[in-house]
């Protein structure tokens, strides 16, 4: 982190008030100098910058203008102006979820579900899936179950219609849980490792495990078969990218990218290529901690935005399909 970085922030961290708090609500909560050291320690043990931070000056001025502070929440802003001086843009911090207003049982109303996974069966006998963002965290953790399971069930709609090819459309992913998508697309990424979490004392594989996709530091190589088969799996993968293809949706395009069977199309990604760790708070709130780099499956480190194959402005998904039905005759042939 450069010195004018760290200098700027600090200088924004001293303009931070204090908001106003519920104090009935206050009771129970830890008290705020505590929470506040819990969530410095955090950041300090896992935070990618975490041997260039000054912690000292940090922690003094986090403390000096949260010396008044009630209440948990009365921290939170200065949390995010020391997280601006760690000088990377992915952490972040996410107030507690607002309790839902009673719902009456005669509405018999429930909760909107996040979108999910969507495809059709396009021209060319090619299988075309929009994966969307996916948020996991506060109480939301059974949707990713969902979410893999429409995911699989809709590789399994599409795919006999799909020998020629498949496009899979990441230009609308925000971010979120990484893993349900992965293990929702399983059979389509080959054999593994998918790619690497790289921090600053270990690397961790993506790989096929019995209990599905996940992060290994003990295990590089996939061991057991995809959890679900496909008849056309091995058929070429065209990946639609863009400036809203961000975070996990970027590591999923990883994944897809480091196949030998694969073209990207689109525009540069968002360049949110690192990854972060979730960590929830006394107060309900969640930390994510930027905590390390991210490569291909061949070892390469992601530097900045994915940058497609094949740069299109308006017409990827065009251009993917036309790739595919070349590489289709050419097969045929």
């Amino acid at each position: 982190m450069t010195r004018a970085v760290f200098s700027s922030a600090l200088a924004a961290l001293s303009l931070v008030a204090i908001s106003p708090a519920v104090r009935a609500q206050e009771q129970a909560q830890e008290d705020p100098k505590e929470y506040l050291e819990s969530a410095f320690e955090l950041l300090e043990s896992y935070h990618i910058n975490r041997n260039e931070a000054d912690w000292a000056a940090l922690r003094d001025a986090a403390r000096a203008l949260t010396a008044q502070a009630h209440s948990p929440a009365d921290t939170h802003a200065a949390l995010r102006a020391v997280i601006v001086a760690l000088d990377e843009k992915h952490s972040y911090l996410v107030p507690p979820r607002k309790p839902r207003k009673t719902i009456s049982a005669a509405t018999n109303a429930k909760p909107p579900l996040p979108p999910m996974p969507e495809g059709k069966r396009l021209e060319g006998e090619i299988g075309y899936v929009a994966i969307p963002s996916l948020t996991t965290v506060q109480g939301r953790e059974q949707v990713g179950v969902q979410y893999r399971d429409t995911l699989q069930s809709l590789l399994k709609d599409l795919d006999k219609n799909a020998s020629c090819g498949w496009i899979i459309d990441l230009r609308k992913n925000f971010g979120g849980n990484m893993w349900p998508m992965l293990n929702g697309l399983d059979p389509l990424l080959g054999d593994g490792p998918f790619g690497y979490f790289v921090g600053l004392e270990e690397k961790s594989a993506w790989v096929r495990t019995f209990q599905g996709i996940s992060a290994s530091t003990a295990n590089a190589k996939s061991e057991p078969s995809p959890s679900f088969k496909l008849q056309n799996s091995s058929r070429p993968i065209a990946v639609l990218i863009g400036e809203q293809t961000t975070s996990s949706g970027e590591m999923v395009a990883i994944a897809l990218i480091g196949l030998t069977n694969s073209k990207s199309f689109g525009k540069p990604s968002a360049n949110f290529t690192t990854a972060v760790r979730p960590f929830p708070l006394s107060d309900g709130a969640v930390l994510g901690i930027t905590s390390s780099q991210v490569a291909f499956a061949s070892g390469e480190l992601v530097k900045g935005a994915i940058e497609p194959d094949v740069l299109v402005e308006d017409e990827a998904q065009e251009e993917a399909a036309g790739w595919l039905e070349e590489q289709c005759r050419t097969t045929r042939a």
